[in-house]
């Protein structure tokens, strides 16, 4: 899935620097989990905590972190359905037709139907069919909560590859591109089995850790002024399938509960401040980008003020950014900065 900031080229450099400062833990946080990648990956080795405020990295996060095995499905076999992500992939579009026309929200709203052109109108009515049967099976009880939020995200984790957008869905492209002519498919998510207590959280990630304890605390914040959810608010609403009331041309939904103070100039560093002080981690790894909101002596005097001045280290990885796929066009060099430091425990004893 494509999304601001995702670490996936990171991943080997964030366990690289866990390795080296934390060898014994064996606990990790994954504070803004995002698309869960992070979070996912770690998984291989520790027990893992993740957090996000949009609900549907809560609903990714709870598909393939808290869910330790891929679910089985019994109570569909019940009534014949013994894959539900090959059957719902297999539906005819004579099938969904029957599906009423106020059940249909993405055709109603983000397809030519509705005036808009984030996903055609075939696409749509697969996507709101999914989502309607899921719902009802789960209403049923044919699917306990962990199906029903694996089913969500096999839906949700599809949606990107059939969109008609450059990367974020804060506007669709007035011509359809290639991939908006590809068929819906809900995808099937593997699931590392740890065996161990992973949980899961949609909650500000500053008042959790007021309540949450470990080893180590991964920290990837958004680091620009861009608001999350206006650029994933069409995958809010695949997660929460809540028929949000929407405005505008590009058929936003309210948002004001969901605003980051990490996305605020003016209040950036006092959210990293209250963050790190309430921390009840011993290794904490920031992930930070040189373009990001706040200068790199902040986030030294802010780490430093919290934890153990001498362990402090910032590891920077260098990358391109483009302004488009022509090479010609690199507008200059960035630093991806990992940061590290170990937290003081200002109430004594261990973690």
């Amino acid at each position: 899935m494509r999304f601001i900031g995702c670490k996936t080229l990171l991943l080997d450099n964030i366990k690289e620097l866990v390795d080296r400062k934390a060898p014994d833990a064996k606990t990790f946080c994954d504070i803004f989990s995002g698309t869960a990648t992070v979070a996912r990956h770690f998984k291989q080795w520790y027990e893992v905590t993740s957090n996000d405020l949009l609900f549907f990295s809560y609903v990714l996060q709870r598909a393939t972190v808290e869910n330790d095995s891929i679910p089985t499905f019994d109570g569909l076999k019940k009534i014949g359905v013994e894959n539900p992500v090959k059957y719902l992939n297999e539906l005819s579009m004579e099938k969904m037709e029957t599906l009423p026309q106020e059940r249909r929200f993405f055709q109603n709203t983000y397809a030519p139907k509705g005036g808009r052109m984030y996903i055609n109108d075939e696409n749509a009515l697969r996507i709101d069919y999914a989502r309607n049967i899921v719902d009802d099976w789960h209403s049923s009880e044919l699917i306990s909560d962990n199906e029903y939020y694996y089913l969500v995200a096999c839906i949700v984790e599809g949606i990107p590859f059939v969109s008609n957008i450059s990367g974020t869905y804060g506007a669709f492209h007035k011509e359809w591109e290639r991939r908006s002519f590809k068929v819906f498919e809900l995808f099937d998510l593997p699931v590392t089995t740890n065996g161990k207590n992973n949980s899961c959280y949609n909650e500000d990630g500053v008042e959790l850790l007021k309540r949450i304890s470990g080893d180590v605390l991964y920290i990837d914040p958004p680091y620009n002024g861009r608001q999350y959810l206006p650029n994933y608010h069409v995958l809010e609403t695949a997660a929460k399938y809540d028929f949000p009331k929407v405005k505008g041309v590009t058929a936003q939904r309210e948002y004001e509960d969901n605003k980051s103070d990490f996305c605020l100039k003016t209040k950036v560093v006092a959210a990293f401040d209250e963050l790190i002080k309430n921390a009840q981690y011993q290794h904490i790894i920031l992930s930070y980008s040189t373009d990001g909101l706040m200068d790199l002596s902040d986030i030294e005097g802010v780490m430093k003020k919290y934890g153990k001045p001498e362990t402090f280290e910032v590891n920077r990885i260098l990358y391109r950014r483009f302004k488009s796929r022509s090479q010609s066009n690199l507008t200059g060099k960035l630093s991806e900065l990992l940061i590290y430091i170990e937290k003081e425990n200002l109430c004594g004893g261990v973690y």
